[in-house]
């Protein structure tokens, strides 16, 4: 997959009939794979090539930072997603003011300019200068232009439509699961492992350690979910904390993940949790024997979770 990572890289590319897939995918949902999918299916029906256009950051980093949501993905996973989609081209550039003052008619010409022979977005896109154009404009000026568009209709899971304003509301909430079935895939955080306390090895059950407090990703309610860490192409069940360890009253916001089935020293590697299913809320314990007995009843209802998972 060939990358362009800045805007001026643009008039680099090889000009070529393209089917393009537009949108900030700053989740890689179902409804963005739906959108990117309908794009790359026209390259077995024409000689197109696939094109992703996108943004490196969310929009209002550049205009009101301080409402930028929290992270459901950094740029190397979405690369390595829209990869393995099977993607040809992936225009992932930063959004700043610059790209923002583009006017309607001449984010068209940029099109134009890029190939565009198909455009594929959600029915609730807008572009151009203050967003003030959408999907129905794009397909009346595209007809204009020869350039097909095909507008997907936003999909729903239990009555809701799939956003990334959604899946972030199930982690926050600790829906983990829920928040799995809107993105396709479970919701994962990654981090260099660091000495912890060293609490959790003393009473038995070492945990992987990394620290939270200031994660621009979105954080799961704090408790005990069902995991799996994946550490240097190898994957572990695991009890994962999130939270403060009220039982030893620690203070920071921290990811605590024990691996059942692993031995040897995890310090500063860098590590993947994938969450699957909240099993409790945190909580304080009288002291640590109360602890350890509640960390095997959560490790036996882990084990029951993936009785039937291969890995």
């Amino acid at each position: 997959m060939k990358i362009i990572r800045t805007f001026e890289e643009i008039s680099t590319i090889k000009k070529e009939p393209c089917a393009i897939a537009l949108g900030t995918f700053d989740g890689i949902h179902l409804g963005h794979q739906d959108v990117i999918k309908t794009a790359i299916s026209f390259v077995g029906k024409q000689a197109l090539k696939s094109m992703v256009f996108t943004f490196s950051n969310h929009p209002m980093s550049s205009i009101m930072p301080e409402l930028v949501p929290p992270q459901l993905i950094d740029n190397k996973a979405k690369e390595q997603l829209l990869a393995a989609m099977g993607v040809d081209i992936l225009v992932n550039i930063p959004f700043t003011r610059k790209v923002a003052e583009i006017s309607a008619d001449n984010f068209l010409n940029l099109l134009e300019n890029l190939g565009a022979k198909v455009v594929v977005v959600g029915e609730n896109y807008s572009y151009g200068a203050g967003g003030n154009a959408n999907s129905d404009t794009l397909k009346r000026e595209g007809k204009k232009r020869g350039i097909h568009v095909v507008i997907r209709k936003l999909l729903a899971l239990h009555g809701f439509v799939i956003s990334s304003t959604m899946i972030r509301k199930a982690i926050v909430d600790g829906e983990v699961d829920y928040a799995e079935a809107m993105l396709g895939r479970p919701y994962s955080l990654s981090g260099k492992v660091v000495h912890g306390d060293a609490r959790g090895r003393t009473i038995g059950f070492p945990t992987a350690n990394f620290d939270l407090t200031n994660s621009p990703f979105a954080i799961p309610a704090t408790g005990v979910y069902a995991g799996i860490v994946c550490v240097e192409d190898k994957r572990y069940i695991a009890s994962v904390n999130v939270g403060s360890n009220p039982t030893f009253d620690v203070a920071n916001t921290r990811l605590e993940a024990h691996l059942l089935d692993y031995e040897g020293d995890l310090y500063g590697k860098r590590i993947t949790v994938e969450f699957y299913a909240h099993i409790r809320d945190e909580k304080t314990f009288s002291d640590a024997e109360a602890l350890k007995k509640q960390i095997v009843l959560d490790e036996k209802q882990i084990k029951n979770l993936f009785e039937d998972v291969v890995f």
